[in-house]
């Protein structure tokens, strides 16, 4: 059963959702998808599902990297780090100029340490 129906007038009822779309993240091995296995998964076009893809992008619930010739998509954490930075790191509420520890610069090895640790 064909996720793309028409209606009367000949024209295309997109019938896949992006809650469908999330779902073949789980279904799949691996932690990446291609518009053909969204494609094959939900049994609609691979330009149906990166419509869908996109869409989901914009959100920012989805990313994607161009490899090999293919676009691969994966599901974006929450709580990822953005860029590498954490906007939640308490690094961030220092005044400028400021280390946030007394003694830093002689114990720099300890707190690397500790952070790595945690």
């Amino acid at each position: 059963m064909s996720k793309d129906e028409r209606e009367d007038t000949g024209r295309y009822i997109e019938t896949v959702t992006l809650d469908d779309v999330l779902g073949v993240f789980e279904t799949v091995d691996g932690p990446v998808v291609t518009s053909g296995d969204v494609g094959e998964a939900l049994d609609c076009s691979r330009e149906t599902a990166r419509r869908k893809l996109r869409t989901l992008e914009e959100q920012g619930r989805v990313a994607s990297r161009k490899t090999a010739g293919r676009v691969v998509w994966w599901v974006v954490d929450e709580q990822e780090v953005v860029h590498g930075v954490d906007p939640d790191d308490s690094f961030w509420k220092f005044e400028p100029g400021a280390s946030g520890e007394s003694g830093v610069s002689e114990n720099v090895d300890e707190v690397l340490y500790d952070k790595e640790s945690a």
